[in-house]
């Protein structure tokens, strides 16, 4: 149970107001009802405990390839922006981008999650770990970092700031 609700519920929610991010169920219950079920409302994959580290890490990726979120196991994409996952390298226009390993990390993060408001609290918490003691406002200084980095291409402009909030990642 996640804060009360149940992961389907928070399923149907999602799915009901549109977002279409791609939804991997990790759960305890086997029944086939509750897969067939999480599979009828819009999961895309779904996994039970226990688990192999290896199984959850193939079927993200798997999940993550046939939505289109990433061409293949190493590369996600948006419109000329490429990451390239294995050797770490950002391309626009076939152009390497030079970006320093957290502003890498928050580039990834927001490709993985297009289209969603992230807050600081979560990309801090992906990027440095809940137990950094290094303080919040560090997020702000390395998107604006990486929205330097990104200026030449004008892709920049698809980092929007959300007041109070957090950050989205979109072509809106």
């Amino acid at each position: 149970m996640l804060h009360g609700l149940s992961g389907i519920d928070i399923l149907k929610d999602i799915r009901n107001k549109g977002i279409k991010t791609p939804v991997l169920m990790l759960t305890a219950k086997e029944a086939l009802d509750d897969k067939v079920g999480a599979f009828s409302i819009g999961a895309n994959d779904y996994i039970t405990k226990p688990f192999y580290m290896e199984e959850l890490i193939a079927r993200v990726y798997a999940v993550l390839r046939t939505t289109g979120y990433i061409s293949n196991e190493n590369m996600l994409e948006f419109k000329d922006l490429k990451i390239n996952l294995e050797a770490r390298k950002v391309y626009i226009n076939d152009t390497e981008v030079e970006l320093y390993k957290k502003q890498f990390d928050i580039l990834e993060y927001f490709l993985m999650n297009k289209g969603q408001v992230l807050l600081k609290e979560q990309i801090y918490d992906r990027i440095w770990g809940i137990d950094s003691d290094i303080p919040l406002e560090i997020v702000e200084v390395h998107i604006s970092g990486l929205r330097k980095n990104l200026l030449a291409s004008g892709y920049n402009k698809y980092i929007k700031t959300k007041r109070g909030i957090g950050y989205i990642f979109d072509d809106e």
